[in-house]
C-alpha cells in the first residue's frame, strides 16, 4: 500500500509541474525546442514511467493480498484507471477548490478506490493527510499552494 501512495504522490507532483511547464515563456525565436522543451519532455517521461509503475505495484498489491482469485485483471485495470481518474480530478480542482480542499477530496477517493473499508481509518488519514501537507508546506515551509477561489479562499487562508 505504500507503494501505491507513494506512486500516487510522485505522480500528482510531476504531472502538476508538467501542467505548469506550459506556462514557461519563450523569449528566444531562433531555438526550435524552446525553454519549455526539456522540462516538458522530462516531465512527461517521468509521468509516463509512473503510470506504468503504478499499474505494475497495485498488480503486485492484488497479488500479495492474496485476493488474487477474486481480483480479475480487469478489477485491476478498474482501481488503475480509478487512481488515474481521480489524479486528473484533483489536477483540474486544484485552482478552483483550492489545495486543502482538493486534497481531502483525492484522499478520500484513494482510500475508497483502494479498498480501505475501516471507517475510522478513513477518516483519519482524509483528515490529518492533507492537514500535514497543508501544515508542512504552507506554514512551514511557506510554500504559496493553490487556495482556489471564493467560499474555498476563505476556507484556506484559516490554515494557511
Amino acid at each position: 500500500m505504500g507503494g501505491i501512495v507513494f506512486t500516487l504522490i510522485l505522480l500528482v507532483v510531476f504531472s502538476y509541474f508538467f501542467i505548469l511547464s506550459f506556462g514557461i515563456t519563450d523569449f528566444r525565436e531562433v531555438d526550435p525546442v524552446g525553454a519549455a522543451g526539456f522540462p516538458q519532455f522530462i516531465l512527461a517521461l517521468l509521468v509516463l514511467l509512473l503510470v506504468i509503475s503504478l499499474f505494475n505495484t497495485i498488480k503486485q498489491y492484488m497479488k500479495n493480498k492474496g485476493q488474487d482469485s477474486d481480483k480479475t485483471p480487469k478489477s485491476v485495470l478498474v482501481i488503475f484507471l480509478g487512481l488515474i481518474i481521480s489524479i486528473a480530478l484533483f489536477i483540474i480542482l486544484l485552482q478552483v477548490i483550492g489545495f486543502l480542499c482538493a486534497s481531502l477530496l483525492l484522499t478520500l477517493g484513494m482510500l475508497l478506490i483502494l479498498g480501505e473499508r475501516k471507517k475510522i481509518r478513513i477518516a483519519l488519514l482524509t483528515l490529518f493527510v492533507p492537514t500535514g501537507f497543508t501544515v508542512l508546506f504552507g506554514v512551514l515551509l511557506s510554500i504559496p499552494l493553490p487556495r482556489g477561489t471564493g467560499i474555498f479562499m476563505a476556507i484556506s487562508r484559516l490554515f494557511y
